[in-house]
């Protein structure tokens, strides 16, 4: 467990938290239902209940973690490189970072998202993570967009590229899937609150682009890093921060979109 917490860099704290509670003799729980699709939500219930009390997420984190080193087998099975599987493990090192900057404490409140990593459902390759699955009876790829992604047009590109070489060769049924994205990301808000050369808006013109009519707060925690400071209190650190700020205080409303990927995508 140690070996594998170092290797997806998780922070020399939240190791020794990690293999204290790996090492626990009555730490054993059931958590074969978190690695399937069909059974994520009934799982991830039942292993809360077994963990009991977990303040900071330390026992999910490990149980999780657990399921990570099991999927090699499976990855390997497919033909994913490790650097593909250790790129797609770190999202658990990346949720711990965020919940630091957050909430000032290194801590684990994303299983609800990790189920998809290690039941083999969701791969990182290069700047951007593909997720497998179905829209209306259709293979779909779902696009999802990691906090330290670089959004400049060549690294989103050759993430395209080689997904699509990838992918296409572990799961046949997804060669040439349209390829899906909703994110506070493609809002059709961000055109007034960002300058015409930001790489935001060179992502979403890769896009067709539909507005989602329903007011999406998760923007609050990817620009300002807590959706429960009081609008009053946000921070004005970045000039997105200060326009959005604005923006959201003189009662606009901000609206994610939803759209496809263009077919030729990702150039200037």
């Amino acid at each position: 467990m140690e070996q594998f917490c170092r290797e997806i860099g998780l922070p020399e704290e939240v190791i020794r938290r990690i293999v204290e509670v790996n090492a626990a003799p009555n730490f054993n729980p059931d958590t074969g239902k978190l690695c399937r699709a069909e059974s994520w939500e009934e799982g991830l219930s039942e292993v809360k209940q077994m963990l009991g009390e977990d303040p900071l997420g330390d026992k999910m984190l490990c149980a999780q973690l657990r399921c990570a080193m099991k999927a090699w087998h499976t990855y390997e099975k497919l033909g994913f490189s490790r650097k593909i599987y250790v790129d797609t493990m770190r999202a658990f090192t990346r949720f711990v970072g965020e919940h630091l900057v957050s909430f000032g404490t290194y801590g684990f409140d994303r299983a609800f998202w990790t189920v998809r990593q290690i039941s083999c459902r969701l791969f990182r390759i290069g700047q951007l993570e593909y997720e497998l699955i179905h829209q209306d009876g259709r293979p779909v790829l779902a696009l999802h967009i990691p906090s330290d992604a670089d959004l400049s047009l060549p690294g989103l590109r050759e993430s395209y590229v080689q997904a699509r070489q990838i992918l296409g060769q572990v799961f046949p049924e997804w060669t040439n899937a349209p390829i899906y994205c909703r994110s506070w990301l493609l809002s059709q808000n961000l055109p007034q609150l960002l300058p015409e050369n930001s790489r935001i808006l060179g992502f979403q013109r890769s896009f067709r682009i539909t507005p989602v009519q329903e007011p999406n707060t998760s923007v609050l925690l990817w620009v300002f890093k807590n959706r429960e400071i009081p609008l009053p209190q946000l921070p004005e650190d970045t000039s997105l921060q200060r326009r959005l700020k604005a923006f959201l205080l003189s009662g606009g409303v901000f609206l994610e979109g939803e759209g496809y990927l263009i077919e030729d995508p990702f150039l200037s």
